[in-house]
């Protein structure tokens, strides 16, 4: 009980920068992924992990900050470009497009261990939803949205908190029928052209679309920054599953 506490006050404690989209969010882009990914992929991917459900293994990489030996992974889920640049590595701060390239690496490279592939896997799972989040790529002014104080329906909270969580939750869907829900209307053009995206494609599209985030007059949002704002909250998930069913395929041929 003491254990199952402390994880949650040290969960608490986190800012919400370190914790992308929030478990709804990460679970909607893993089963995207997982319904357009190869049988050679879902293959490869099962003789890794034991399975090939990816919205299972989709919040690893936030669970784990409870644990000390992983504080050094807290800026590996962002990344910092600011309006009017592009992304250079090493330039800012936030580790997320590094990681990414990094994880996809090691799963390529066949003397890499199985644990270490088994971790690649999972933080690769993670950080492809994150940077669809359009405040995980910041502009390096104010933490992503979270120096920003809103209230949403009423209830205290920031930006970067309010997209993570709120927007996602304010529907009242489990993931399943969030996903069934995103793939009504279904574009196989578009899906292949997402699949086949780069990972600076849909870094510098975040860098692009997170002014559309900062545009309220109030500071206490309702229904009318839900719905401004609702097309472009499911477009994200929604290219971040299939992009990460791209990189996924790529990986394991």
């Amino acid at each position: 009980m003491k254990i199952i506490i402390t994880i949650i006050f040290v969960l608490g404690l986190l800012p919400q920068s370190l914790l992308g989209w929030g478990r709804t969010g990460h679970r909607i882009v893993g089963k995207v992924a997982e319904t357009y990914l190869t049988k050679n992929a879902k293959t490869q991917i099962k003789k890794l992990m034991g399975h090939h459900d990816l919205s299972r293994m989709s919040n690893w990489a936030d669970e784990i900050k409870s644990d000390p030996n992983w504080q050094h992974a807290n800026d590996w889920h962002w990344c910092t470009v600011p309006d009017g640049e592009d992304y250079e590595m090493g330039k800012h701060k936030g580790l997320a497009a590094e990681k990414v390239k990094e994880f996809i690496n090691t799963l390529k490279n066949r003397k890499a261990s199985k644990e270490d592939k088994q971790v690649a896997l999972k933080f690769l799972v993670h950080l492809v939803g994150d940077l669809h989040q359009p405040l995980h790529v910041g502009n390096g002014n104010d933490r992503g949205g979270n120096d920003i104080r809103v209230k949403w329906f009423g209830e205290p909270t920031n930006l970067h908190s309010l997209w993570d969580t709120k927007l996602i939750d304010y529907q009242q869907l489990s993931y399943s029928e969030y996903v069934d829900y995103l793939l009504l209307n279904e574009d196989r053009g578009k899906i292949r052209q997402w699949q086949g995206d780069s990972l600076l494609t849909y870094v510098h599209e975040s860098r692009d679309l997170r002014g559309q985030c900062y545009k309220f007059s109030k500071e206490n949002l309702k229904w009318e920054y839900f719905y401004t704002n609702k097309r472009l909250l499911e477009q994200r998930l929604l290219q971040g599953g299939i992009r990460l069913s791209g990189e996924l395929n790529r990986i394991f041929k």
